[in-house]
């Protein structure tokens, strides 16, 4: 009875009226006694009768209504909208009606309400050029107005409900925002920022934005909300002066050529695809275009830098055709701005990089995506610094060709000091002692005995296999620096020439009582110049037996690699080396020469010659060494066979 509802108690078989409450009342305006005993038919309660049928059928199939919407007229005449439930109940053995009816005119008014005000908010949404988004609390989206809609690529504004960014932008740009927004929940401040919002296939644009936390009735934060308007233009033309400044600067502030186009192509990237732009240099000499620095947007990874037609075609086999108007295209060539760059046309676009001195290089364009176009304001701009391009790498290639210079100067200082020390120390110690060793059998040999007489000529055959041997390493070195040295690689079996360098050394091996042990498969072959082979195991055998004390042990051991070359190294159980000398080993400015551990001599010299012997080979040389554990030098020789004509090296 204090229920605010209308309840109400009638006879199923005539629809009598038999209960009502106080609600019913006040929602029909009928008293008690105005109602019972009459049916609803005789109250004129239902404003649609069709209503009643339809709860009767509803009722008399499932025994019970829940939640009809429908229309009571009032007693005055008035209407009122209701939520109507009822079911069958039994009371002393007859079947009656208990039916609950909820007034929602109040709620009814307010829908119309939120609906005229919803439609007030559609026209502002669809309408706004600026983007307008809802996200929950965890960043997703909850609405969009259809500008974003379309900025988005979709067809209607609701596909993005329950998305992130993450379906959008790059993962880069998503997380920021995701960061921001989160950060926004926390603490319900707002931002208001420009932002570069970047795309997985499309170029990057920038917007103004604010975002603000999104809160229900009670001030709880549920979510942000946020308008971006689109500032790319106006980004564009800041950008566009920021490029000049960084191209005109990059000349003093990179290393090198390399380093000068990789600034060049970074900077172009902030104004158009950085994947689709790239500087080719021309070559004068030859008429061809190389691709000495390019980004890949996946991987980073360079292109080939060898010079010629081939590095082009594998541009043009990798990359699809650029997209231009032929209006503008046609413009650009009359003015002789522009060319055609490759066999397609117009598949490549070509903008000259010219100094007074003529086209050093050409900007090349292409199109990363086919609906994508480069507007005139892209190639005017890019042809408006083309000339700064070309200034920054011609100044860039001259500092490079001076250093090199430099660099190549100062390895000669290097060699005539190497030459000279070699000849002042290292050539003077054996000849004094070999002078010396002839003086005293000049001046004393009537007086000595016969084992006196026997260690002055092996000291005099020692001092003259060094002066020799020293003499030997000058002069193959002297050959190869001036480029007289034949290079003749032919095949031969590995273990037997191997083991044919090791007899030469057996003597100074067997006087330190040294083990030579050879681990090398008896088939296998190698491709590479016979002599130069012999001088770097005999040098490299020779520095292990010098290095090594008395009793001592020295591995030679071979293996296969798998990218069809061999592995040679030797290993020795000697003093070894520190950090700071084994750095040192292959450089000719370098002072690394040491007594053997019974003073035998040694310049360094004989390792600069293996490197450069190896290297010759298509080898590499490598060693690995510990103070007080002995040394392990490798290096490899190809495997394979290769037709070879001899050359001058």
């Amino acid at each position: 009875m204090t229920s605010p509802d209308s309840i109400i108690i009638s006879r199923l078989s005539d629809g009598m009226i038999i209960s009502i409450n106080e609600g019913f009342t006040k929602i029909t305006g009928y008293s008690e006694k105005d109602a019972v005993g009459k049916t609803s038919f005789e109250l004129n309660i239902w404003a649609n009768p069709g209503s009643r049928n339809l709860i009767s059928k509803e009722l008399q199939e499932k025994g019970r209504v829940d939640s009809f919407e429908t229309i009571f007229l009032k007693k005055d005449m008035g209407i009122v909208n209701v939520l109507f439930s009822a079911s069958l109940i039994n009371l002393d053995g007859v079947t009656h009606i208990l039916s609950v009816t909820k007034d929602i005119s109040l709620r009814k008014r307010f829908e119309a309400e939120l609906g005229r005000e919803q439609f007030l908010v559609n026209a502002l949404m669809d309408n706004l050029p600026d983007h307008i988004y809802f996200k929950d609390r965890e960043s997703r989206f909850i609405r969009i107005n259809k500008a974003h809609a379309k900025f988005f690529g979709l067809m209607d504004s609701t596909q993005a409900v329950g998305k992130t960014d993450f379906d959008f932008f790059t993962g880069e740009h998503a997380n920021q925002a995701f960061k921001e927004e989160q950060s926004i929940i926390r603490t319900g401040q707002l931002l208001s920022i420009e932002e570069k919002e970047t795309h997985p296939d499309s170029p990057d644009s920038w917007v103004s934005t604010i975002k603000l936390p999104l809160r229900d009735k009670e001030g709880n934060t549920i979510g942000t909300f946020g308008i971006s308007r689109d500032i790319t233009v106006r980004k564009q033309k800041e950008l566009e002066s920021q490029v000049l400044f960084d191209i005109t600067q990059g000349v003093t502030t990179t290393e090198n050529l390399d380093e000068l186009l990789k600034l060049i192509h970074q900077s172009l990237g902030k104004v158009v695809y950085a994947e689709n732009c790239f500087v080719a240099l021309y070559d004068n000499d030859t008429g061809l275009f190389s691709f000495p620095f390019y980004v890949d947007k996946i991987d980073s990874t360079p292109l080939p830098t060898s010079m010629g037609k081939s590095c082009m075609d594998y541009v043009f086999r990798t990359f699809k055709p650029l997209i231009i108007s032929p209006k503008i295209f046609n413009q650009l060539k009359e003015q002789n701005e522009v060319e055609l760059v490759g066999s397609s046309s117009p598949s490549w676009i070509g903008i000259p990089l010219r100094t007074p001195a003529g086209i050093i290089g050409v900007l090349v364009l292409q199109n990363y995506e086919k609906e994508n176009v480069y507007s005139e304001s892209d190639l005017k701009f890019l042809i408006s610094i083309g000339s700064q391009i070309a200034i920054s790498i011609e100044r860039k290639k001259a500092e490079e060709e001076l250093k090199l210079k430099n660099k190549l100067l100062q390895i000669i200082i290097a060699e005539k000091d190497k030459f000279f020390s070699i000849l002042s120390h290292d050539l003077r110690g054996p000849l004094s002692a070999f002078v010396g060793a002839t003086q005293i059998l000049t001046e004393e040999i009537q007086v000595m005995n016969k084992d006196e007489i026997k260690m002055i000529t092996q000291n005099m055959k020692s001092s003259a296999a060094n002066i020799y041997n020293l003499l030997e390493d000058l002069l193959e070195w002297s050959c190869l620096r001036q480029g007289v040295m034949n290079f003749i690689p032919g095949k031969f079996n590995l273990k037997e020439k191997i083991r044919n360098c090791i007899d030469v050394l057996s003597e100074s091996a067997r006087r330190k009582g040294i083990e030579i042990v050879i681990s090398s498969p008896d088939e296998m072959e190698v491709f590479a110049d016979k002599h130069m082979f012999d001088t770097v195991v005999r040098n490299l055998v020779s520095n292990a037996i010098k290095f090594t004390p008395y009793g001592g042990k020295v591995s030679v051991t071979a293996d296969f690699n798998n990218d069809h070359s061999i592995e040679i190294k030797i290993s020795d159980s000697g003093i070894g080396m520190t950090p700071e000398l084994k750095n040192k080993l292959f450089l000719i400015n370098e002072k690394t020469n040491r007594k053997g551990t019974e003073g035998e001599p040694s310049t360094g010299l004989g390792l600069i010659l293996c490197k450069e012997y190896i290297e010759k080979n298509g080898g590499k040389i490598w060693v690995e060494s510990e103070e007080g554990k002995g040394s392990v030098f490798g290096f490899t020789i190809p495997e394979m066979i290769h037709e070879c004509k001899s050359q001058a090296y």
